[in-house]
């Protein structure tokens, strides 16, 4: 008897846990326009770097348009040279290509830079797979800053990052 009591609340506690990592209220904004709704993710720091601090994200997708997202992100670096690119990579999927600089200024450690790369969405879905263990590359003067995942923030996230971007793919059709 003690055993399945047991046993009913871990599990209940396990689906409860589960059910609260994939809830995605608060966690996007949407606004419906008349040529498409468009879609922003909230801001989330997923990535970190022992030797350069965080890196923050948000994506923005809009209906309609071209079929493409675009990652706005933060991050540190200790000076201000201005990027080239970024890869964002989780398993087999990567979201990469040239950024746009949007300002850069000076932070207690080196300086904070913003950038914006606009790719495919197809692979979005993808890249927010749980099991995987991605990480950020940011490319500035031929070197390459690498910001590792913080597996528990990404274990928590990526299902929610997953329903939104399913849930856009959903309304898309």
């Amino acid at each position: 008897m003690i055993k399945r009591a047991l046993l009913l609340l871990l599990t209940t506690v396990g689906l409860t846990a589960g059910a609260r990592s994939q809830n995605i209220r608060g966690r996007y904004v949407s606004k419906a326009q008349a040529d498409g709704t468009i879609y922003h993710t909230l801001p989330v720091t997923l990535f970190e770097s022992p030797r350069w601090g965080d890196l923050t994200f948000d994506m923005t997708y809009k209906e309609g348009q071209d079929g493409r997202v675009t990652i706005n992100f933060t991050c540190s670096l200790p000076q201000p040279a201005a990027a080239d690119s970024v890869r964002f990579r989780s398993g087999d999927a990567s979201l990469a290509g040239p950024v746009e600089r949007l300002y850069l200024e000076p932070g207690k450690k080196g300086w904070r830079h913003r950038y914006s790369l606009r790719t495919d969405a197809a692979p979005v879905c993808a890249f927010f797979d749980e099991r995987a263990t991605p990480e950020a590359t940011l490319w500035s003067g031929g070197r390459a800053y690498e910001y590792p995942v913080r597996r528990s923030a990404w274990r928590s996230y990526a299902p929610v990052g997953y329903r939104i971007f399913e849930m856009i793919r959903q309304n898309e059709q």
